[in-house]
């Protein structure tokens, strides 16, 4: 599965989970059912002609969700129908941000985060080879180095978490029905703030992103990382490295922590708080951290 797929698939289950407060319902469903026809008949070309139809529908009469799934599908449709339009595709997303409000923006962002993420993983033994630019402003990703690639993910994934108090009261509503889950996870990703930063987490944890790294990096030395939730909450991480993957985490870490450190169903907070004592378990540099593990 290439990465544009993997990523129109996540969103459009994501949006389709999402139940935004005075959206409108109408789900153009014989116009779907058309389009999934002409697509089972390998009228790809049709389908598309179709799917701009409820784009243009859905923008007008604000079905944002509709216009936002019909905009994916249009991506869909024209890397089959061109075959050089993986990479253009991306980019697109661009257009479909600067069209959204928040929170489909915000999940917008998360994906393309993705797709760039998925690019660089796919091209990195190319990536590795090829001199960084002084100043990379072009819009063709095959010349783009790979500190170029990482520093546009990063800032994607920060700006996904943005509009933080609209994402911590949108519930994932419906999420169960569309997408096969682990058995009784739910309440895990309560909302799509949690949807969300789990997702960034999931990228600013992993060390295989950590290509560069300046001489001023961040090391987590602290021994406040694997404090009770009140104590590291409140604790000051200092970095001059602010575009660290470890020190983003942390701070997506305690700001996490903090949204569930009052719920009276502890399950999210838990959830949040084994994955950071994993974590600082993994990379933490200080002598006895196998003991603070065990004891925290």
């Amino acid at each position: 599965m290439n990465h544009l797929k993997v990523a129109t698939v996540f969103l459009l289950l994501t949006l389709n989970c999402l139940k935004v407060q005075a959206q409108p319902s109408n789900e153009y469903k014989a116009e779907w059912a058309k389009i999934q026809k002409l697509e089972n008949a390998g009228l790809v070309q049709d389908a598309l002609t179709e799917v701009v139809k409820i784009f243009d529908a859905a923008s007008k009469a604000g079905y944002d969700g509709q216009a936002i799934k019909a905009a994916m599908y249009q991506m869909k449709y024209r890397n089959i129908v061109q075959l050089d339009n993986r990479e253009n595709n991306i980019f697109y997303i661009d257009t479909l941000i600067a069209q959204s409000k928040a929170p489909i923006t915000n999940v917008l962002q998360s994906m393309q985060a993705e797709l760039f993420h998925s690019y660089r993983q796919q091209n990195r033994y190319k990536l590795y080879g090829r001199t960084q630019l002084t100043a990379e402003v072009s819009s063709d990703i095959t010349t783009w180095s790979i500190n170029k690639l990482n520093a546009t993910v990063e800032s994607l994934y920060k700006a996904s978490l943005q509009n933080e108090a609209l994402l911590k009261r949108t519930p994932l509503n419906g999420l169960d029905a569309i997408i096969e889950k682990g058995k009784n996870s739910r309440h895990l990703r309560p909302t799509l703030y949690d949807f969300l930063a789990h997702r960034a987490l999931d990228y600013f944890m992993n060390d295989e992103n950590d290509v560069t790294q300046p001489a001023y990096s961040f090391i987590i030395n602290d021994e406040n990382a694997f404090a009770p939730v009140s104590q590291f909450v409140n604790t000051k991480f200092i970095s001059r490295d602010t575009s660290s993957l470890y020190y983003n985490a942390i701070i997506i870490l305690q700001n996490l922590l903090r949204f569930h450190q009052g719920d009276a169903n502890k399950d999210a907070l838990l959830d949040a708080d084994l994955k950071r004592l994993a974590f600082v378990n993994d990379h933490a540099v200080f002598n006895d951290k196998s003991t603070l593990y065990i004891n925290a």
